[in-house]
């Protein structure tokens, strides 16, 4: 914790809530442009068009992170940093994170929309509490099970609640959402151990993990889920030739990437816990994105099941170790 000032804790203060609310946006933007010709007219797109907007989404971001650090002059470091012990443990990380999280986000939005699957996926940090208990034997006090307890609720109460829409499958959501927080969760608990003796800092483990995951989706993932890499060019192609589309994910990318941007500086500044608790309410953001860009009407199960998640994970991430 390196906020010391006003000044860098009000910073650290702004860019946690500038993360939540990027990630938000992110997933209303997805959301959009998973509504565009392209994804709701070419065959091969109607059946695999999340895995295609996955791969594009983390390949765009790791251009992005490729371009950032070559202005930085770092580039040349990452090689060296791929190779290493604990750059294995962030790419190994980034697997779960990015071809199994974001996939799955990328159907719960594309079946329960973009404020349900990113208000259930808030979850993610309790689930990582979970992980760290059993994994890396960390000991959470009793608040941070009554937050996963208030969490769930919040999920059950969004899920009695489905959407008046043709389209939307509120269960099917709501499954996809949680099996997106696992991978999540579990990607926060990997790469922090690949953190942690400080040899990979966030912004080169950020590196790693949009150009492992976007390197996986493009020789692996994708073509087996569209059935070959004929399939796979061929979907692709279809975004590529509607421009709105694929310009929209692209600035999609740079957001999302962004939002870890500003998520690992409200860390370094103000500490895990805080920046956390600010950078979950990306599931309000996406609710106040939904109705602001979309039009979508909101409901009470929504706004207090999203109430309810933000509350529980704040409740939970606000505890203090034991040591």
């Amino acid at each position: 914790m390196k906020a010391n000032t006003p000044a860098l804790l009000r910073k650290g203060y702004l860019t946690g809530l500038g993360s939540g609310m990027t990630w938000g946006l992110d997933a209303v933007m997805l959301g959009i442009a998973m509504a565009m010709t392209p994804f709701v007219s070419d065959p091969l797109l109607l059946i695999g068009g999340a895995f295609v907007c996955s791969m594009l989404h983390d390949v765009f971001a790791a251009c992005w992170m490729l371009l950032i650090m070559l202005a930085k002059g770092r580039l040349r470091e990452f090689p060296r940093q791929l190779a290493s012990r604990d750059g294995v443990f962030c790419a190994l990380g980034a697997l779960f994170g990015g071809p199994l999280a974001m996939t799955f986000y990328m159907m719960a939005i594309s079946k329960g929309g973009p404020a349900l699957a990113a208000t259930v996926t808030a979850c993610y940090p309790l689930l990582g509490s979970v992980l760290a208990v059993l994994i890396l034997k960390e000991t959470v006090q009793l608040r941070g099970w009554l937050g996963l307890l208030v969490c769930i609720l919040g999920i059950i109460w969004i899920g009695y609640s489905p959407s008046e829409g043709g389209n939307i499958n509120v269960s099917q959501g709501i499954l996809f959402s949680l099996v997106a927080a696992t991978g999540w969760a579990t990607e926060a608990v990997v790469c922090g151990f690949g953190m942690k003796k400080g040899n990979v800092d966030p912004q080169m483990a950020l590196l790693i993990r949009e150009f492992t995951s976007g390197v996986v989706y493009l020789l692996i993932v994708s073509p087996l889920m569209l059935g070959g890499y004929g399939n796979m060019m061929q979907a692709t192609g279809a975004v590529f030739a509607y421009t709105p589309c694929w310009t929209l994910i692209l600035s999609t990318a740079l957001v999302g990437m962004s939002s870890f941007f500003m998520w690992y500086t409200s860390i370094d500044l103000i500490g895990a816990a805080k920046a956390l608790c600010f950078n979950v309410t990306y599931s309000f953001w996406a609710v106040v994105f939904t109705f602001v860009l979309i039009g979508s009407q909101l409901t009470w199960n929504i706004v207090i099941g999203s109430l309810l998640i933000i509350g529980g994970v704040a409740l939970a991430t606000l505890i203090h170790k034991k040591q």
